[in-house]
């Protein structure tokens, strides 16, 4: 479902890039399913600090309807729409995470209702 909620989906900032469902790998326990386990240590290796976000902070300009949208752009819209509500309806403890420098790696996480680790992720460009 989260998937192919993700196809042909696009985060915008100074350059596109796609969001991809991230999940936790089966040979992990449910005692590391947290947001702030070694499953997330795994996930974000590359992380020295992470700056706790909430959805609606992150999704706030990618849903926004802006004047100058084309058509295209109010079809993506819609499908960051869906997608928030996907992740805010399936998922409990729904974190955001950012980390990096100018080239910002954003992971949404949350628990699944077996309790296994999945979200969402995607890249944005901060200059």
């Amino acid at each position: 479902l989260l998937k192919a909620a993700c196809t042909d989906v696009w985060w915008s900032s100074e350059c596109d890039y796609p969001v991809v469902a991230v999940w936790q790998p089966e040979n992990a326990s449910v005692e590391e399913a947290s947001t702030d386990g070694p499953i997330i240590a795994n996930v974000l290796t590359a992380a020295n600090a992470l700056t706790p976000l909430t959805l609606a902070d992150v999704f706030a300009q990618q849903v926004t309807p802006q004047s100058w949208d084309t058509a295209e752009d109010k079809a993506q819209r819609a499908q960051l729409c869906q997608l928030k509500e996907l992740l805010e309806n399936n998922l409990t403890n729904l974190k955001v995470y950012r980390y990096g420098e100018v080239e910002v790696a954003v992971y949404m996480l949350g628990q699944t209702a077996e309790g296994t680790l999945a979200g969402v992720q995607t890249t944005v460009i901060e200059t």
